[in-house]
């Protein structure tokens, strides 16, 4: 059973819990607020919140003190709080003045919000556990991300693990006169929005990469709607960092793309 990405109300005094990928998220309703507790699991396990009989042994509670009308809490979707890196299938090489199209799944995190006439954040709770990594040159510019475990594919139907990630469609643009030869991307995702589609599938804001060589500066552009593999989806998070006007942010191009050196 997935989690429903809405709203619960929430006894006071009740202990609530709910599965997501590898998170296990527990909920208490207390006189003055709210709080929370959870941890990783290895196993992998979907289940909605709901009411359950007892506490969980050794986790450590949060707790947040909130207005006494927050009465029920919603779960959100938002992407990670780094970057991530994703592989391709394989070495990719994209013909000079072409581009092409990749799709990524990206795991999710769990925002929860107290609901009063102002939401309150309760915390933002990873559903999978990322190993951190550098991208970048080993002395030069470079940041760190999150290295994906999944790889970077060039159809939806390729995507078999959906369930708990987000996808996001990646356009790549070569528009030099030579090949444009990656082994790895970085997405920063803090700029990306997450939608959702009727069979509940989550997506991100299109992502568009564009190269000019590997002296200049790289374009990377976010959609400001949902993508158009995505039609009628409806937005249910908004990015963790407003991109900036015209969505355009110009790094350099060896901050994108990992040349297989």
């Amino acid at each position: 059973m997935k989690v429903e990405w809405k709203s619960y109300v929430c006894e006071v005094g009740v202990t609530y819990a709910c599965a997501m990928a590898q998170l296990r998220l527990w909920l208490q309703r207390i006189p003055q607020g709210w709080q929370t507790a959870f941890r990783h699991e290895t196993q992998r396990t979907f289940a909605t919140l709901c009411a359950c009989d007892a506490e969980p042994d050794n986790v450590e509670w949060q707790r947040f003190v909130t207005p006494s009308d927050a009465a029920s809490v919603r779960l959100v979707p938002v992407l990670p709080d780094r970057s991530v890196v994703s592989r391709p299938e394989a070495r990719i090489e994209i013909a000079p003045r072409h581009k092409g199209l990749f799709f990524v799944t990206i795991p999710v995190w769990v925002r929860v919000q107290a609901e009063t006439p102002r939401r309150i954040d309760l915390g933002d709770y990873p559903t999978a556990l990322l190993s951190k990594t550098w991208f970048g040159h080993p002395s030069e510019e470079g940041e760190i991300g999150y290295a994906l475990t999944t790889r970077a594919r060039q159809d939806t139907a390729e995507l078999t693990d959906v369930e708990g990630r987000a996808i996001c469609p990646v356009l790549i643009e070569n528009h030099t006169h030579e090949a444009l030869v990656f082994a790895q991307l970085l997405l920063n995702v803090r700029h990306m929005s997450v939608y959702q589609t009727e069979d509940g599938k989550l997506w991100t804001n299109e992502c568009r990469l564009g190269y000019t060589g590997s002296i200049f500066p790289a374009s990377i552009t976010f959609g400001r709607t949902a993508p158009e593999q995505a039609r009628g989806a409806t937005l249910i998070s908004e990015p963790r960092v407003v991109p900036s006007a015209g969505l355009t942010a110009r790094v350099i191009a060896d901050a994108i793309f990992k040349q297989p050196f």
